[in-house]
């Protein structure tokens, strides 16, 4: 829970910081998240090969880091010329290796948290927070680089790391069929979401997709382990 609450509130500073720095005009906002977005696709690579590998010699890691540096280059040229199917695919790999990250760091319960805690806060920064003001801006294209886009719809990046992790933590606490079930409500989540969407402009992404995934996989689990208790 503590964890929750500090990631949270510095999730609340900086999205306060984006917003102010976006209406006062302080900075260029698209270069800067470009900029922040390469750095972390490159830095993600390497720490990824890292966490995988469990020796590596010292010319292998050279080209890792090598390898790490050519990924921010393009990474930061796509972002910029926003070229959509790589900025598709790396926005797809920022997400999915960041939760990656956060699984492996974080405990099954502590991960469960997290999906719970930033649920709750999504809410409230789409109603009332930062991203509400942003959102009723003239500015509020400018946060488009934090957003893939799929079709009409507009999904935060933010969102697709905690899809994923959802599924990461059904997967690691159950395994493949649990995963497949969270991901099944996660879809079913996503689908009432848009149904919802018709009618308002404006909702948050996570609640009901990863509320349902987290739920679905907590009571998954617990039948599991009573129908085992009973053999």
């Amino acid at each position: 829970m503590g964890n929750t609450l500090y990631l949270v509130v510095i999730s609340l500073i900086f999205s306060s910081l984006f917003v102010w720095a976006i209406k006062k005009r302080v900075i260029k906002f698209l270069y800067f998240v470009a900029g922040v977005k390469s750095i972390l696709c490159g830095t993600l690579v390497w720490i990824t090969v890292l966490i995988l590998s469990t020796e590596m010699a010292f010319e292998q890691e050279t080209v890792v880091i090598s390898v790490s540096v050519i990924v921010m280059i393009t990474s930061y040229a796509s972002f910029i010329k926003n070229w959509k199917i790589s900025s598709m695919a790396l926005s797809l790999w920022m997400t999915g290796s960041s939760a990656f990250l956060i699984k492996v760091m974080f405990s099954d319960i502590a991960v469960g948290v997290l999906l719970v805690g930033f649920s709750l806060f999504d809410i409230y920064d789409v109603f009332k927070g930062p991203l509400k003001h942003l959102s009723q801006s003239t500015h509020g294209r400018a946060v488009a680089p934090l957003l893939l886009k799929v079709g009409s719809i507009e999904v935060g990046l933010g969102d697709v790391l905690f899809y994923s992790l959802s599924v990461g933590l059904a997967y690691s606490s159950g395994g493949l069929l649990i995963a497949a079930l969270a991901l099944i409500s996660l879809k079913i989540g996503i689908w009432i979401t848009l149904k919802l969407l018709e009618k308002h402009r404006m909702l948050p992404g996570l609640p009901i997709p990863v509320l349902l995934s987290v739920f679905v996989t907590s009571l998954s689990l617990l039948l599991a382990q009573v129908f085992y208790l009973s053999l």
